[in-house]
């Protein structure tokens, strides 16, 4: 459960901690998977009728290796910031949502994280799965980099062009 209640809170700052997995948010990415509970802490300010949250992720993937397609451990942390206000105009008017600003209806008990901490650990993926490397070496796998990319295939001569290739070569 990722709702934080706001009802009758008093100006302040609060703090929260959450142990959260997979199903508990729904997170289905095709390329990562949750290697363990992801630890989020928020921050959460409260001054009036805005609530000022900052939020902070941490756990690891397991990935694939784009260079030799085995699995990895990849640890991230990653923090955002999202600040909810009341809407005191139309409560149909929900257009007026941005990404760091979230307008909620009056009467509002709690604020669900669900969604934004999963957007969070969607982008907290990497583009290039990779682990890290030294000196040309997977840190990982202690693999050659440049064994792994370097794709080494043997030159057949086909016996028409052999002849001019010996030609070619006595000329020179």
């Amino acid at each position: 459960m990722l709702k934080i209640h706001i009802s009758n809170l008093q100006d302040g700052e609060y703090e929260y901690e959450f142990k959260i997995n997979s199903t508990d948010i729904e997170f289905d990415a095709e390329d990562a998977e949750l290697a363990e509970d992801v630890t989020v802490n928020v921050k959460m300010y409260k001054a009036g009728n805005q609530f000022d949250l900052k939020t902070e992720l941490a756990g690891s993937f397991i990935l694939t290796c784009d260079r030799c397609t085995d699995k990895y451990r990849h640890q991230f942390k990653n923090s955002f910031e999202i600040i909810y206000k009341f809407n005191f105009s139309d409560p149909d008017d929900s257009d007026d949502d941005q990404d760091e600003i979230k307008f909620i209806p009056l009467k509002t008990g709690f604020i669900d994280i669900k969604d934004d901490i999963r957007d969070y650990l969607l982008l907290s993926i990497p583009m290039k799965k990779a682990p890290e490397e030294e000196d040309g070496i997977c840190r990982y796998c202690k693999r050659n980099i440049d064994d792994l990319l370097s794709f080494r295939k043997k030159e057949e001569i086909s016996p028409v062009w052999e002849k001019l290739i010996k030609i070619k070569k006595n000329i020179k």
